[in-house]
């Protein structure tokens, strides 16, 4: 199924999930529906086949909804509530014209600071609305549109407040440039890919497998990640830098399930700007892995440990790999993995 059609199943599923008729939640939390009954009603809807394995793959797309077993949800959120805080990054719709004016103003900002400058987190809803934008404006001249990524951890870390707004939408006031990263001089974008390794443990529960890495910032846990090779599929990247890494290029694996991606920017040497993109898997050693691990040491790793899913998501810190690893800790305690033994 294409995109087009995988955000038309995703909308009739916010539509559902908003109605009065949708389940309410034990805990008064958001409404759900099961993963069978919405495909059946979507189906009917939209007057096309969807099946329950259909809407899971629309519901885990983008940020909307939580996929728990068999049900669906929307997203609990609160706007401007406090401990809501945004992602690494955010995306800002724009065209080429406005982007010029930016430059030239030296700062981000719409009207003069008259109107609020809008962020989304969803980078293809972002550019929806600049492909949008830049229709309405070529109208009065040719112009394309743009979408800019604002790095959030960086305003955070200088205490420039950002507002959400009940559609979702963060803002703010203005933007400065040093926090656009590709309006910065010499950016690029890096592709990586990561994969944590679960087994069932002796107790019959799941474990994770995880690296303790040195860097100069001090001792982390972290999953297994690297940059794609060129012409490397990611799931490919994942699987080879958990062998690379762990030390275990004699184990072979199966890749179970797509976590998801995350995106933060971060200085590459040199002070280069660079938007980081990680694909993180969950890995099933194809067999047993009772071998001794040899942690990669020249790229700073000095241990490799099976934790158990509540403690691979408290040791890992990293804040934007916190929210993969909650969903990897939901996809993990769903797996069958009786085959590894």
């Amino acid at each position: 199924m294409s995109d087009t059609e995988l955000d038309r199943v995703a909308s009739a599923l916010g539509r559902l999930l908003r109605t009065d008729d949708a389940n309410g939640s034990s805990d008064g939390g958001p409404r759900r529906l099961t993963l069978d009954e919405a495909a059946a009603r979507i189906g009917e809807q939209l007057d096309i086949d969807v099946t329950p394995d259909l809407v899971r793959q629309a519901a885990t797309r983008g940020k909307r909804f939580e996929v728990h077993r068999d049900e669906v949800r929307l997203r609990r959120g609160r706007p401007n509530g406090p401990g809501s805080s945004p992602p690494d990054i955010l995306y800002h719709a724009c065209t080429e014209e406005q982007v010029r004016t930016y430059l030239a103003e030296g700062i981000v900002r719409v009207q003069g600071g008259a109107r609020p400058v809008f962020l989304s987190d969803d980078e293809t809803q972002a550019w929806r609305a600049a492909h949008r934008m830049a229709s309405e404006g070529s109208r009065g001249g040719a112009t394309e549109p743009r979408v800019l990524y604002v790095d959030t951890a960086r305003q955070r870390r200088r205490k420039l407040p950002l507002q959400r707004n009940r559609r979702g939408l963060w803002f703010a006031r203005q933007i400065g440039l040093p926090d656009v990263l590709n309006l910065r001089p010499d950016f690029a974008e890096q592709l990586s890919a990561g994969g944590i390794p679960v087994v069932l443990g002796p107790d019959g529960q799941p474990r994770m497998a995880l690296i303790r890495v040195t860097r100069r910032s001090g001792v982390t846990w972290e999953v297994a990640k690297g940059k794609l090779e060129p012409g490397e599929p990611p799931e490919w990247a994942g699987v080879r830098e958990v062998q690379e890494e762990m030390g275990i290029p004699q184990v072979d694996f199966d890749v179970k399930q797509l976590v998801g991606l995350v995106r933060y920017g971060f200085l590459a040497p040199g002070g280069l700007p660079r938007l980081k993109t990680v694909f993180l898997y969950l890995l099933q050693p194809r067999g047993t892995m009772d071998g001794r691990f040899s942690p990669s040491e020249r790229e700073g790793i000095k241990d490799v440990r099976w934790f158990t899913l509540d403690e691979a998501c408290d040791v890992v810190t990293h804040s934007s790999l916190r929210p993969l690893m909650r969903r990897a800790r939901r996809l993990a305690a769903d797996l069958d993995l009786r085959a590894a033994g």
